[in-house]
């Protein structure tokens, strides 16, 4: 792949994988780290076949995030966190003020319901895709979107009071 090719590449989806990969992990510190190594390793390891680049990225990104933190045992430590996530950087990142609500919504869910929406609503994936990334079966996906949509219809409701 040439050169000018992964700079595109980057300069197109880096944002988004950060969002995502923070999504996740809420350090901005490690979502960083992983978000460059994202896209190393999906440079490095893009199948041949692969007709969309997204994909593979997220995949790889999704990947790299849960090897992180099943290393470090810390996922108890996000789970703490997500009642004291500071939204203003992440507000500053997202500039549409309905999705800063929503995704303050999203971080209330629980692991994989987070996964599942962020990827639908951040990254406008389709369940089948979301099923690839994931490695969730295409079912998994649609009952787990099902569920996490109505905790987050309530969740809104709530927060527009």
């Amino acid at each position: 792949m040439a050169d000018n090719n992964i700079e595109k590449i980057y300069q197109e989806h880096s944002r988004r994988i950060f969002l995502y990969i923070f999504s996740l992990c809420h350090d901005k510190h490690v979502a960083e780290d992983l978000a460059q190594e994202t896209f190393v390793k999906a440079i490095v390891s893009l199948p041949k076949d692969c007709a969309s680049v997204l994909p593979w990225l997220y995949k790889v990104a999704s990947n790299l995030t849960y090897d992180y933190f099943r290393e470090k045992n810390r996922y108890s430590d996000i789970e703490e966190k997500n009642h004291l996530i500071d939204f203003s950087f992440t507000d500053r990142l997202i500039v549409a003020e309905e999705y800063q609500l929503l995704y303050r919504c999203i971080q209330k869910l629980e692991e994989n319901e987070r996964r599942v929406i962020t990827l639908h609503y951040f990254s406008g994936f389709k369940q089948y895709e979301i099923a690839a990334i994931t490695g969730f079966s295409y079912s998994a996906v649609r009952v787990i979107a099902s569920r996490a949509r109505e905790k987050l219809k309530k969740l809104m409701e709530e927060e527009q009071g």
